[in-house]
Parts: structure tokens; sequence; C-alpha cells
């Protein structure tokens, strides 16, 4: 494998002339292809990791409300749960969760675009741009609008947790268990749980996240389309595992369920439901795409054979 000549003295990371070299590298070495997927998933997965952990210890803080109660009946263990759902301590915690998640995941895709722009044709002009970027932009707007979201979400497990528990409470109690059993059974149940709705809500929250972050910054760069990707396993769906590679438009979402011949979720971009862990890659440059590519047009995918092709089928000048 032929690399570069690197100078005797590598620039400063992140300067244009470290993309400009890092793009270099990427292209001479066949690593600019994956080099993208390989970044902005990477991210993601880190985000997710401290969500869990972060989820999973606010949860905990609950649980051991709950462990403190003198007298720990079913009823007093619900109403303990719907005192913490309210109470303004648990909401502040919640939220400052959120805001180190998608803080960490946005600053996280910055790092990505970097990598993403040194592979590509457009590599400094992306940089340039990317530079630029405040907390008055569209992109501020959107981290605030998810901070706000996923702190909602959080702080609405407790409240789930508790009529969980008053169904199961209800039920035992017409079965004619007793009450220790049931609070017994309760707290088992609790820890479950917290482990369930700590996964749930880190991997579908921080998809959904990720992809918001990716448009936001795409849109604010005038770019238009981007690779639908998986997590390539065995836990794909069918659905989405047909959309791995496809060229896709923010303007105009897909609807995976739908083409498949399956009830339809609406239309949507990677992450945008339940347990997804998809990813969009921005296309930065027309020409970095490798044709014939196959692209999802007003709810079908066609196979388009050239950039020509592409550019005249989306009405792009030449």
């Amino acid at each position: 494998m032929a690399y570069p000549k690197l100078p005797d003295v590598l620039p400063p990371p992140n300067s244009p002339e470290y993309v400009a070299l890092a793009r270099e590298m990427a292209v001479k070495t066949g690593a600019a292809k994956d080099a993208p997927r390989t970044y902005f998933i990477a991210e993601r997965r880190k985000a997710e990791r401290k969500y869990q952990r972060l989820i999973r210890n606010l949860l905990k803080k609950a649980e051991d409300e709950v462990a403190k109660l003198a007298d720990p009946t079913p009823d007093a263990i619900i109403r303990i749960l719907t005192q913490i759902a309210s109470s303004p301590t648990f909401q502040h915690m919640a939220e400052e969760a959120a805001r180190q998640t998608v803080t960490m995941l946005a600053v996280g895709m910055k790092r990505s675009w970097r990598a993403a722009a040194a592979a590509s044709s457009q590599g400094r002009l992306i940089y340039q741009a990317l530079m630029k970027e405040t907390t008055g932009t569209a992109l501020g707007q959107s981290i605030s609008a998810i901070v706000a979201e996923n702190s909602k979400l959080i702080v609405t497990c407790p409240h789930d947790m508790a009529l969980r528990f008053s169904k199961l409470a209800r039920q035992r109690e017409f079965e004619g268990v007793r009450p220790d059993e049931i609070t017994k059974e309760i707290m088992k149940e609790a820890k479950h749980l917290r482990e369930f709705e700590a996964r749930r809500i880190a991997r579908t929250e921080s998809a959904k996240a990720s992809t918001a972050l990716v448009q936001s910054r795409a849109e604010s760069l005038g770019l238009d389309f981007y690779i639908w990707r998986t997590a390539h396993d065995s836990r794909v769906r069918p659905q989405h595992g047909s959309m791995d590679g496809v060229i896709c438009r923010w303007s105009d979402p897909p609807d995976p369920e739908s083409m498949a011949g399956e009830r339809s979720y609406g239309r949507y971009h990677p992450g945008g439901i339940f347990n997804c862990r998809c990813i969009a890659l921005p296309v930065i440059a027309l020409e970095d795409i490798n044709f014939p590519a196959k692209v999802h047009v007003s709810g079908h995918i066609e196979t388009i054979s050239s950039l020509a092709k592409f550019k005249e089928r989306f009405g792009i000048a030449a």
C-alpha cells in the first residue's frame, strides 16, 4: 500500500492543512469510502453508552428513595415514584443528563464531520464552514430542542413505573397475594425496569439526536443528501437492511415499512423509529458518490448509473 510522504513537522490537528493531509492519506490508502461511517457510528455509540449510564444512575436514585420507605407497601412505593417524577430536583437532573449527552454527541459529531470532510473533495470548504458555527445558529436551536425532549422522556420513567406497579399490585391483590410478597415482586421488577428503560431510551434517543444534529448541520451547509447506513448486524430490521447504502434527501424522508409492503410507521430518517440504530452519513460532495447508486425518490428506490444522470434526476446544474 503506497502512503503519501509525510512532512517532517505535521500541521496542527484540525487545521485546514491537517484536513487536506488527512484527505490525501484517506484517498491513497482506500480509507475514504468507509471512514465517514466509522467516525459517525463511533461517536453515536460512545454517546449511547454514556447516556445509558446517566439514565441508569438517575433511576437508581429513584429506586433508593423507595428503599428508604419505613413501610414499603405497594401503595407507598407507587406514591413515592409519582412524587419523584414531579420533583423539580429530579427534573433538573434529567435535563442535565440529556444536556451532557447531547453536548457530547454534538462535539463528537463535529469531529466526525471534519473527518468525513477530510475524505471529501470539498474538505476545505466544509472545514471552514464548521469553524463558523455558533450557539445562535439553527444547530444551537436543534440542540436545545433535543435536550428538552429527552429530559421530558426521562422524567416520565418514574411515573410510568408507578402506573405499571399499580396495575401489578391490583392484579396480585385480586389473586390473594400478601402485601409483603407484592412489595418484593415490585422491588425486583424495579431493577429490571431500570435497566430496560435506560437501554431503551439511550439507544433510541441517541440515534434520533445523532440524526437531528447531522440534519441541522447538513442543512446549514446546504447539503440535502445523505446515505442511510445500518449497524450491519443480525439485529437490523429487514426493512432497514434494504435501505443500507441508499442515498436519501433530508427533504424527502423514506417510509421503509411501506416500501416493503408492511404496516407503515410514517416517513422518517435513520434513528427516527423505536430501537433504530441506523445513522445518516452526509453526502458532502456529489463527486464522492460511487455509481451506480441506489437512490430514494418519492417513496421508491431507483438505481442511477452516473453523476450526470443523478444531477439530471434532481435538477442539479451540471
